[in-house]
């Protein structure tokens, strides 16, 4: 154990978005979370693909890519039943942070994590995603759901702190819709909103007493704490959220518009009672999973349908950090989901392990310490530390699960066969895993199981596009090509794949008809990247002056635009204005600090300007992340001579013939143009 343990309060706020606390913050309504900010940072918190919470909160808790930790998606088949089941703590692969702190010698609980279940034996408690399920009527007996605590033998007497969706009173509801005793409930739609908003509400209220019950009763040294509630709010609620959307009810928007803000606030309320009792003496760490679209960008009328959800969701949540030894008031900048666990090891005096993605975020800490590492902490946890999930689960239990998965818009159909449905869970997870692959850079892998999956399901065009992508992020560009002519053949034209298509042509070398190939997008689509497209090719067409206007105006529709911003950075240099130009590139990695081509387009911009050391560390990071970037090694030869570091110029110069030999023996490969981008960037929205 460390010689002194700190107390660690890791709070998550599914899908909680600055655009909708900021205005609750500037008008004095979260008092809590102000207080919290002016001791402590703040900052974006840059998401990993697939965007989908299971993944994103396991990646928070172990620091990894999802394709490393194992969990893909909500849904999973069942090799017991032929059909699916959620994923939990047994699809996990690893130690999660919890596992390691506790296997450390500090008492550590986990409360409602999200994949949590069954729950796990730690030097505390876990009480799984599962333990506030509402599994019968008030009426008749609520047990708890087998396998929900840990150790088990606590669970009758934490069994109270729940609340049933029942014992919700209709005073309780008012905050957020105070005209609910007047609306006509007979009305089914109308009844099954207001129940949904009790049912957010009772689980909330017990795992906030769940929290609250380990920080008053409990021996601790960190708490895990997770709440889904802003996202399920917004699920259901989000599209009556001023500004009024077109074809948005008024009647509607006037009954519910204010359901989001009371739930903030209702947050607000909550984090206000455990920071009174952790103490002053606890770090706190507040983090969200992604942001959630609130303004004139939300992609339409319904925010539970799982054909647009990838709009809904904003690539960036929320950070807020603060306690002893961390900066106050303060903003941090390219902090990502990878980077809570190793920050938090740091923080406890414990090493960091190589096989983690994130980084610990030194520029938060007062006087940070020398970081300590570790090849791996995955030894700790068995392969199998828990029984099969389909022996602890009951039927009941699992159909309920589904059909809110259903309802909240995460997946299609409940009601289809179990094995449709495990056939679909199984074809998702692979989809997420390629995702996950080519974010991580890892493309050789990510386009041979992008190919398997299209020809699999050679109907579902999302597998075929992300095939196609996969490829041109790779240079494969004649693959590609006829990757692409067999998908027009087989589903016909579309506008993704017209998108597509215009990518392949500026791969080629083609950007003048890539442009052309956009003709039938309009030119004021509300889609930014749309826009990206038109500047990366007129960037090609060395149209400087049209390549800066399109950048902007993909801004202008949504600031935190990291592949824009780059965008505008290489159309900023090509016009000389190198200082703007670094300037733009420098805000895409702080809000996305995972981005090769932003540190290799600032390392150019550096050396332009001969700022060389600079230059060389920017590089240097992107081919920490894509290594076989030919661009970077061939910049970093000429930098290291210039700074006087021949044996590092000679090294990256035979880096540079073997990545060249390599390409010119690869059947049908050219290398892709520079600049344009080949490929959306990791976080574009289509």
């Amino acid at each position: 154990m460390p010689a002194s343990p700190r107390k660690i309060l890791l709070i998550g706020w599914d899908s909680a978005d600055w655009r909708i606390l900021d205005p609750l913050l500037a008008a004095g309504e979260m008092p809590a979370l102000a207080s919290l900010i002016a001791r402590g940072v703040r900052g974006n918190l840059a998401t990993v693909e697939p965007v989908l919470s299971p993944a994103v909160w396991t990646t928070i808790a172990t620091g990894k890519f999802p394709f490393r930790h194992g969990v893909l998606g909500f849904v999973e088949p069942d090799p017991l039943t032929g059909g699916v089941r959620n994923t939990g703590s047994s699809s996990r692969h690893g130690a999660a942070l919890w596992n390691i702190l506790s296997h450390s010698g500090l008492p550590s609980h986990s409360i409602g994590w999200f994949a949590s279940h069954p729950a796990e034996p730690l030097n505390g408690l876990c009480l799984s995603d599962r333990f506030p399920l509402p599994t019968a009527p008030l009426s008749a007996p609520w047990p708890v759901p087998d396998g929900s605590v840990h150790p088990p033998d606590r669970a009758p007497a934490l069994a109270p702190l729940r609340v049933h969706p029942a014992e919700i009173e209709g005073d309780q509801l008012l905050p957020f819709v105070p005209s609910a005793a007047s609306l006509d409930q007979s009305d089914d739609l109308t009844r099954s909103r207001l129940q949904q908003i009790a049912l957010i509400l009772s689980s909330t209220a017990s795992l906030q007493a769940a929290a609250t019950h380990v920080l008053e009763h409990e021996p601790w040294n960190f708490l895990g704490v997770y709440f889904r509630a802003l996202d399920e709010f917004a699920h259901h609620f989000m599209p009556f959220h001023p500004p009024l959307l077109p074809g948005v009810s008024p009647t509607d928007a006037a009954t519910y518009g204010q359901v989001m803000t009371t739930a903030c606030r209702f947050h607000d309320a909550m984090l206000a009672r455990m920071l009174h009792l952790a103490g002053p003496d606890t770090t706190v760490i507040l983090v969200s999973d992604h942001g959630f679209e609130s303004g004139h960008l939300r992609p339409g009328t319904r925010a539970d349908q799982s054909s647009s959800m990838a709009q809904w969701h904003r690539p960036f949540g929320i950070f807020v950090m603060a306690g002893p030894g961390i900066v106050s008031n303060e903003t941090i900048t390219g902090a990502t989901v990878l980077d809570i666990t190793p920050t938090i090891l740091h923080l406890c005096g414990l090493p960091v392990a190589d096989n983690m993605d994130g980084k610990v975020m030194v520029t938060a800490l007062e006087n940070p310490e020398p970081i300590r590492r570790i090849p791996s902490w995955d030894h700790i946890r068995p392969s199998s530390p828990n029984q099969p999930l389909s022996s602890i689960t009951s039927a009941a239990e699992e159909k309920l699960l589904m059909d809110q998965l259903a309802g909240l818009g995460y997946i299609d159909d409940a009601t289809a066969s179990a094995a449709e449905l495990a056939a679909q869970a199984a074809a998702e997870l692979r989809y997420n895993r390629v995702a996950s692959l080519a974010q991580a850079s890892h493309l050789v892998e990510a386009s041979s199981e992008a190919d398997s999956l299209a020809s699999d399901y050679p109907s579902v065009l999302r597998y075929r596009l992300k095939a196609i992508q996969v490829l041109l992020m790779r240079g494969l560009l004649t693959q590609a090509a006829t990757a692409l002519h067999a998908a027009e053949s087989d589903l016909g034209l579309s506008e993704p794949l017209s998108r597509m298509k215009a990518n392949l042509l500026a791969a080629s070398g083609q950007p003048a008809d890539a442009l052309l190939a956009l003709d039938s997008i309009p030119s004021d689509s509300q889609l930014p990247a749309v826009h990206e497209q038109y500047g990366s090719f007129h960037l090609q067409l060395r149209n400087w002056p049209a390549a800066e206007a399109a950048f902007r105006r993909a801004l202008t529709l949504e600031p935190d635009n990291p592949g824009a911003l780059l965008g505008l950075a290489s159309a900023l240099a090509r016009q000389d204005h190198n200082d703007d130009a670094a300037a733009a590139a420098l805000q895409a990695l702080e809000l996305q600090y995972w981005f090769p081509a932003a540190h290799f387009r600032l390392g150019a911009i550096l050396s332009k300007s001969a700022d060389f050391a600079r230059a060389a560390a920017s590089f240097e990071t992107g081919l920490s992340m894509q290594p076989g970037n030919l661009m970077g090694h061939r910049y970093l030869a000429r930098i290291y001579l210039r700074l006087g570091q021949p044996d590092r110029a000679v090294a990256h110069r035979a880096v540079v013939r073997a990545l060249t030999a390599h390409s010119s023996t690869a059947p049908g490969k050219t290398a892709p143009a520079q600049p344009a981008s080949a490929a959306p960037s990791a976080h574009s929205r289509s």
